[in-house]
């Protein structure tokens, strides 16, 4: 009678620790955004509500965003663009799946649609300001924290 209970003691004991163990998914997770932070991106999570009134974009979009701050020059900041990966009622010039949000320059757009191959991963927001790029994506299992920092890079001329 005693051994039944012992084995389900045992069985609870290391289920639970099992149980808590992180996915697969987890663990890539983590070792991607701890590579991303070791480049010296800001990592964070980032709920957007875009105005849906000014340019048909709805769903607000969240996520773990990756932002790389230009050394130095932090006063300014103003806004260049900010592209979604929704359908919106402009896309002029950008890789399908994407939309402006607030439409950047013909320059800006053809350097998306340059740069969109090497970033190994599908964008859900990106926005460019004068002393920063923030990209918030769907992070696949090919995507590498040294792809989002060149990537980003490209639109920060030092």
């Amino acid at each position: 009678m005693i051994w039944p209970v012992v084995i389900l003691v045992v069985l609870v004991v290391f289920g639970s620790v099992y149980w808590m163990k992180p996915s697969p998914r987890d663990t890539r997770l983590a070792a991607l955004r701890l590579d991303a932070i070791k480049r010296g991106l800001h990592v964070r999570q980032f709920k957007f509500k875009p105005e849906s009134a000014k340019n048909g974009v709805r769903d607000e979009v969240w996520g773990t965003s990756f932002t790389y701050v230009r050394p130095g020059r932090q006063q300014g900041g103003e806004l260049r663009f900010r592209v979604v990966g929704q359908a919106a009622w402009d896309s002029e010039g950008l890789p399908e799946g994407l939309a402006w949000h607030d439409k950047g320059t013909p320059a800006e757009a053809a350097l998306l649609c340059e740069k969109i191959g090497t970033l190994n991963d599908e964008i859900i927001m990106m926005e460019v300001f004068e002393n920063r790029a923030t990209i918030m994506t769907a992070e696949h299992k090919a995507a590498t924290a040294e792809s989002y920092e060149q990537f980003l890079k490209a639109f920060l001329p030092e």
